[in-house]
């Protein structure tokens, strides 16, 4: 197949997320495979450019190419969705592609789906991560009713009902979509996302002083729960005095600050580190250090890519039983879950592992096992492989 990945997310310079990452996942495994496959994404300087990955050919379209605008967010998804349409069109008059592959967030397919629908030879696909809709309903921004929120889901309503196959991440964002956005459920394709066990593997944890060691990988940022680990953390040091917190991601450098302070006016300096972004390939290395990660989003509108990691890697995981989490995370079984905002849950549950090694160890060897058998980067090739054929045949997967 030829295949055309639409994705402004794409490492390292602009994939620091769940889409940069399973786009550069299919974009290498399906390439690997002996397809033919081209990935059109944003570059964050100024100049333009094209270049081998792997096996899979990258074009950058540069920030230049929007023009001016950009002062709102939702001119900037259009001027975004207009300059990738049009490295797309360049591309497809090159290649033909069989399929081509859009995010739902933020509507990049939205000009050039809705401009040639009727007229196109390759097939559209939809990948639902997370939509904006859904962030405005459980985490409170955009503002409803505001013009990023009002554009932004008009554009990603068109890009959805403009497609010939639709797939999710997980179900709850299945069924959100389906809701919000008028789709029917039953034609949309529910594949959780893919890990590369051989990247992410057990390692033997690194001896130190330190315990327990908690690992936090996300955008640190309150709906992610960083606040309530910090804080749960904090508070946790009269119990276990050299408690190691390692927060990796990205945060608002306001809000950030206000956090470093609150760890110095607790005196916490010594058992909370913010390490910042770190690049995909390091984080085996990280989760190699902890002794559990803990990520407890308020709501995860996937199955989250980081507790698949972590329990890849053989590390129990505590996430709350929202969303897509209870999908990939079992309760008991590969990880524990907690209420949203519950912060004495968070720490009876740090507690309850750091205080019982084989429950930990259970927990890792069970959660290895789950994704081996169920998320490996393999099994996920192959339902999308499945699904891709499927829609090119005319038929359901």
């Amino acid at each position: 197949m030829k295949v055309c990945l639409v994705s402004q997310e794409y490492p390292p310079e602009t994939g620091g997320g769940g889409i940069g990452t399973q786009t550069y996942l299919k974009a290498q495994g399906l390439s690997a495979r002996g397809h033919h496959v081209e990935v059109v994404s944003v570059s964050r300087d100024a100049t333009p450019r094209t270049y081998q990955d792997g096996g899979a050919l990258i074009h950058r379209v540069g920030e230049s190419d929007l023009g001016d605008l950009g002062d709102n967010q939702a001119t900037y998804w259009m001027a975004l969705s207009m300059a990738l349409a049009r490295k797309v069109a360049d591309r497809e008059k090159q290649t033909r592609f069989d399929i081509m592959q859009f995010p739902e967030y933020c509507g990049e397919g939205f000009i050039y789906q809705t401009d040639n629908f009727e007229y196109r030879t390759a097939k559209y696909v939809v990948q639902l991560h997370g939509p904006l809709a859904m962030f405005a309903e459980h985490m409170g921004w955009p503002d409803k009713g505001s013009t990023l929120h009002q554009i932004g889901c008009f554009m990603e309503r068109m890009v959805i009902h403009h497609s010939d196959l639709v797939l999710a991440s997980s179900h709850n964002t299945a069924s959100f979509c389906s809701t919000f956005y008028d789709y029917p459920v039953d034609r949309i394709r529910v594949i959780h996302s893919g890990i590369d066990t051989n990247r992410f593997v057990p390692r033997p944890r690194p001896s130190s002083e330190t315990f327990p060691h908690i690992l936090f990988v996300g955008n640190l940022v309150g709906s992610k729960g960083f606040n309530l680990l910090v804080d749960t953390v904090i508070r946790m040091r009269g119990e276990f005095p050299r408690i190691h917190l390692q927060a990796i991601g990205k945060g608002d450098a306001d809000e950030l600050r206000r956090v470093k302070q609150r760890v110095e006016d607790a005196g916490a300096t010594d058992n909370i580190e913010v390490v910042g972004y770190v690049p995909y390939a390091d984080l085996p290395s990280h989760y190699a250090w902890a002794d559990i990660f803990a990520g407890p989003s308020v709501y995860e509108p996937g199955p989250g890519n980081i507790y698949l990691e972590a329990m890849s890697c053989g590390r129990p995981v505590i996430a709350c039983n929202t969303a897509g989490a209870p999908e990939v995370v079992l309760d008991g079984k590969t990880g524990l879950l907690i209420p949203p905002g519950d912060s004495p849950a968070l720490e009876q549950a740090i507690g309850g592992l750091a205080g019982d090694k084989g429950f930990r160890t259970s927990l890792g060897a069970n959660g290895r096992d789950w994704v081996e058998s169920e998320f490996s980067i393999d099994k996920y090739l192959d339902k999308v492989e499945r699904n891709y054929e499927a829609v090119l045949n005319g038929r359901s997967s």
